[in-house]
């Protein structure tokens, strides 16, 4: 090669690298003012007193000082407008800043500001103009600020009014997921635009359409070669195709392409096999734009004489409900923090979420991609008609199809998303005016995705529920198991599921599931414990709502899975009815009366009808001090078609455990300290076996991370669980038995949040210091943006300090 062509090689080289698009990431660096600021949207406003704060961000959650004594700081405040709704968290208004700064050649690009959810009633200002505002809390929205920055220093402030009461549970408030900026070449793929579907699979070869717009914002015409290439996870492409369009000055094109892909590893919740599309955009021979979209290639198909079926394959929906927030560090959005939510749930074996009742996070989305969890992505909770006076439904009329096309757009492309769902618990369901409104947002869903079913979550009984449901490609029952039967004779061809269920009721919901084709799963209310809708696992639902959860009941508490990650002992039921094989036998013991560490969650009068969520009050311990002699009643439950229960090594007794017995054995049993020893048998032989043991004085508090490496990016979490154990190395469950747990967190990393899921713990989220409660407590800690070690120091009431460290690497460059 000559030196000429060398150096012209290498020139538009550079060109090319400088023009691909860039998505960066706005983490770090806000500037943080709790209520009003004048004149805060200003690019002259001094902001340097502000706190410095990292995005995904929550300043409910944040500290505040309570009554006289300052030193005294917590975030919950019993007289707050929406009390137990929000688990005594209050919203307010909230400023953010942050300056942006830009290059000559980056300002003169195209520059979108994207946030992905803002609760609530955002207003957007860059270098002091006003140029948008977003109401809808939980929805995705961009500002394209083109023209309107500029080389150097930019200014972006977010002004956040969340007005109390706007939800039924704990919100958050402020810049609750990740905000970005994309910096495009004038002639790029429209991010909103691009679309992934499968319409052809099998074995042997697998259609994959792709529709995109190239649009071509310079002022002049040109000529543009779109390349689309499919990428196995390997980085071998698959499948490629190319075209080349002509785009005049300002045009925007509409265009398709199909890829074909050969023995295609096809994407199931067992197999979650996933893709990379890369569509470049090329001007002159030039790369000048790069969009990567991760897909799967799966086939959905649904009636209700077959019911659900992936990729030809029967699924039963073991489903669970989840809202939106992560506990001690509020409802931020934490890529990692949401996907954790979804592997505990993965790992606890469910196969199905539902988002309720808003938008799934992109990590949701991207966490069920890699797992293998199939998503009900929800857009709302009202529409026309409120539930609390300062919800969504203010802004429903004006703002609905903007909020559902962000719903569907952030999501489609998600292999893992299975419906959408238009609403949950709807006021107006079954009303003409109900029904017209659901027809309008289900046109406007097909309109987006033509490729999956609307569905919505309904409570109302018969006729409005069928006058619902008539309009819907499956239909979701919140507590109405008995509507399955009377409800297909009058609808035949609809294909059913429960979109919310009672823990106490998983048995004969699941029989429903496994006897009925057309009902094709079961969302249990609710998989993982949540802030607000306070104490409802506790007392149930009283006629008088306001007597639910008094504070300092915070949590809902009625999570089978509790606020920390623990699995409660309603999961491992779940687990043997759903006969997930993950644990097949497990033992606990009822709560001895007199002995109960939380007040009596009938203390206020349930009146029929009512729902219960509480769990079922056993334990996972035989640690029962002042009970010797008293019987003690022990659950076994058991995959196992027969079980023994030995204490001490003396048996009990075997029982058949099955369908009659709704894979529960029960044992009376005079407690004495020891060994109690669960064990299934298969064809006569031990197939399994669970043991509890009685736990002495705690001795040592066992520390453990569930990560020792992160990416030094200000994003990446590690959650560090603390347990107490006795000598012998069994855990301490017994509450009178719980310790002060202090964490502390030096190097290039700082603490997040400190929790333990006790529902009536109102201490500081963000201290470091925490009782355990049930001889646990988790803290979470967040990398910095410099690489090094992270040093954790570990102090609990009386016992030997720990110390754990982790490792802040340089991130990976893309």
């Amino acid at each position: 090669m000559t030196t000429y062509r060398l150096v012209t090689a290498l020139f538009l080289a550079l060109i090319a690298w400088q023009a691909r698009a860039e998505i960066r990431n706005l983490s770090q660096d806000w500037r943080f003012h709790a209520g009003e600021a004048e004149g805060a949207g200003r690019s002259a406003f001094d902001d340097g007193s502000w706190l410095r704060v990292a995005v995904p961000h929550d300043f409910s959650i944040m500290d505040k000082a309570r009554g006289n004594d300052s030193a005294q700081r917590t975030p919950f405040d019993p007289a707050t407008l929406s009390g137990q709704d929000s688990g005594y968290l209050p919203g307010g208004i909230g400023w953010y800043r942050r300056h942006l700064p830009l290059t000559a050649e980056e300002a003169s690009r195209i520059v979108l500001l994207n946030f992905e959810a803002v609760y609530m009633d955002a207003e957007i200002w860059v270098n002091g103009e006003r140029l948008a505002r977003h109401r809808y809390g939980y929805s995705a929205f961009s500002v394209d600020v083109t023209g309107k920055v500029r080389a150097g220093d930019n200014t972006i402030a977010v002004r956040v009014d969340h007005a109390d009461p706007s939800s039924r549970w704990y919100a958050g408030s402020g810049l609750i997921r990740p905000v970005t900026v994309d910096i495009l070449d004038p002639v790029h793929v429209e991010p909103a635009s691009v679309f992934v579907a499968t319409p052809a699979v099998s074995e042997a070869r697998a259609v994959v359409s792709v529709t995109a717009a190239i649009v071509n914002r310079s002022r002049r015409a040109q000529s543009a070669e779109w390349v689309g290439k499919l990428l196995a996870a390997n980085g071998e492409t698959v499948a490629e195709a190319r075209r080349t369009q002509a785009l005049p000055a300002g045009a925007r094109a509409a265009l398709s392409q199909e890829l074909a892909v050969a023995r295609p590893r096809l994407w199931s919740p067992d197999s979650p096999n996933l893709y990379t599309l890369v569509q470049q955009v090329r001007v002159g021979g030039a790369l000048v734009d790069e969009r990567r979209t991760r897909i799967g290639i799966r086939e959905v198909s649904l009636d209700a004489a077959n019911g659900l079926r992936i990729n030809g394959q029967r699924v039963l929906l073991r489903g669970g409900n989840i809202h939106h927030d992560n506990y001690m560090i509020g409802a931020a959005g934490a890529p990692d923090a949401d996907a954790r939510k979804i592997a505990l749930m993965k790992a606890a074996g469910y196969n199905a979420i539902r988002s309720a009742h808003n938008p799934a996070s992109q990590a949701t989305l991207d966490a069920a991609d890699e797992l293998g969890m199939l998503v009900i992505d929800e857009a709302f909770d009202s529409w026309n008609k409120h539930k609390k006076s300062q919800d969504y439904s203010r802004f429903f009329a004006e703002d609905w199809p903007q909020d559902i096309d962000s719903l569907v757009v952030s999501g489609r492309n998600h292999p893992s998303v299975l419906f959408w769902s238009i609403g949950n618990e709807i006021p107006e369901d079954g009303t003409p005016e109900g029904v017209e409104t659901s027809r309008k947002l289900a046109a406007r869903v097909h309109s987006l995705d033509p490729t999956r079913l609307v569905t919505q979550a309904i409570n109302a009984g018969p006729p409005r529920s069928t006058n619902q449901a008539a309009i819907l490609g499956v239909v979701g029952y919140n507590y109405h198991a008995d509507l399955f039967d009377a409800e297909h004779e009058r609808l035949p061809q609809l294909a059913m599921y429960t979109s919310e269920s009672l823990p106490q009721d998983l048995f004969p919901y699941w029989r429903a599931v496994e006897s009925k084709p057309w009902v094709i799963g079961d969302f249990v209310w609710t998989a993982v414990d949540y802030l607000g809708e306070s104490g409802i696992g506790w007392m149930g639902y009283s006629q008088d709502w306001q007597k639910l959860g008094p504070y300092p009941w915070h949590l809902a508490y009625c999570g089978e899975i509790d606020a920390t990650g623990r699995m409660r002992p309603a999961a491992y039921y779940r687990q043997v009815v759903w006969k997930t094989g993950i644990t097949p036998i497990s033992a606990f013991v009822r709560q001895p009366k007199g002995t109960e560490d939380l007040p009596d969650r009938h203390f206020y009068p349930i009146v029929p009808p009512h729902n219960d969520w509480s769990l079922d009050d056993v334990h996972p311990s035989w640690t029962w001090p002042g009970q010797e002699g008293r019987r003690q009643e022990v659950l076994v439950y058991s995959e196992f078609p027969e079980v023994e229960l030995l204490l001490n090594g003396k048996s009990l007794g075997r029982k058949p455990v099955g369908v009659d017995s709704e894979y529960k054995a029960v044992y009376e049993v005079p407690y004495a300290p020891g060994r109690l020893l669960a064990v299934g048998y298969r064809d006569g032989r031990e197939a399994g076996r669970w043991e509890l043991r009685t736990a002495g004085p705690a001795a040592t508090a066992v520390a453990s991370a569930d990560r020792s490496r992160l990416a030094a990016n200000g994003d990446d979490l590690a959650y560090v669980t603390v347990e107490l154990h006795d000598a012998d190395g069994t855990p301490v469950y017994a509450r009178k038995d719980d310790r002060q747990v202090r964490v502390r967190v030096r190097g290039a990393g700082t603490l997040a949040g400190i929790g333990n899921g006790n529902p009536v713990d109102v201490s500081s989220f963000q201290s470091g210091e925490r009782d355990t409660f049930h001889g646990r407590v988790v803290a979470v800690v967040r990398a910095g943006t410099q690489p090094g070690p992270i040093v954790i120091d570990i102090d609990a009431e009386g016992l030997p300090s720990r110390q754990l460290r982790l490792h802040a690497v340089a991130p990976r460059q893309h």
